[in-house]
């Protein structure tokens, strides 16, 4: 708002028309209003929602794209080998049990966790009102990094589930590969 752009103007406009359009009952972006104090000025929350619009837009745009690729681009194995060793630096495959079950297994609580969290996290700012004054939204570079925080996060945490649900399909389709490749060898003999 400070020296306004064609393209900040452009911004605003979508954020606006995104951040009304997303607001309805129960959604993050009405909830993320909600968690603002009664005494927060009319403008605040306007910007407050616009942003919460505009960021959950990009976020889901994040997490179509990322699905897209995955599919259409055949990732990780469309470009060359996985090495899930450098890929997955803190996985560790020889501590649990099947490795198979514990990827499908973190990368479901990543995608539930990811798809709670922006709802969970605006009732938790409520719950903790005391501590935390969601009224320092009003500033702009606090409302950027805050919003983007709770909408991105969420998305990265989806991604990251649906990268690891992948790779356990990997896995488990070169385990089919490897188990009929060892079945054929068996009849010959």
């Amino acid at each position: 708002p400070l020296e306004p752009t064609g393209l900040t103007a452009l911004v605003h406009r979508l954020g606006g028309w995104l951040g009304g359009q997303l607001d309805f009952a129960y959604s993050p972006v009405q909830l993320t209003v909600l968690m603002l104090p009664p005494q927060v000025p009319e403008a605040t929350m306007v910007m407050v929602r616009d942003a919460a619009g505009l960021v959950c837009a990009i976020a889901g745009a994040a997490i179509a794209g990322f699905a897209l690729v995955i599919r259409v681009g055949h990732w990780p194995v469309g470009s060359g080998a996985f090495n899930v060793w450098v890929n997955l630096p803190l996985f560790d495959p020889t501590t649990g049990g099947d490795v198979v079950q514990r990827l499908q297994r973190d990368a479901r609580v990543n995608i539930i966790g990811g798809v709670l969290l922006p709802f969970v996290l605006p009732a938790a700012v409520k719950m903790a009102s005391g501590l935390v004054d969601p009224g320092i939204l009003a500033a702009p570079h606090m409302l950027i990094w805050v919003i983007s925080a709770w909408a991105l996060v969420p998305a990265s945490m989806i991604m990251r589930g649906m990268a690891m649900q992948r790779i356990a399909g990997l896995i488990m389709h070169k385990r089919r590969a490897a188990g009929s490749a060892a079945d054929e060898a068996l009849q010959t003999a």
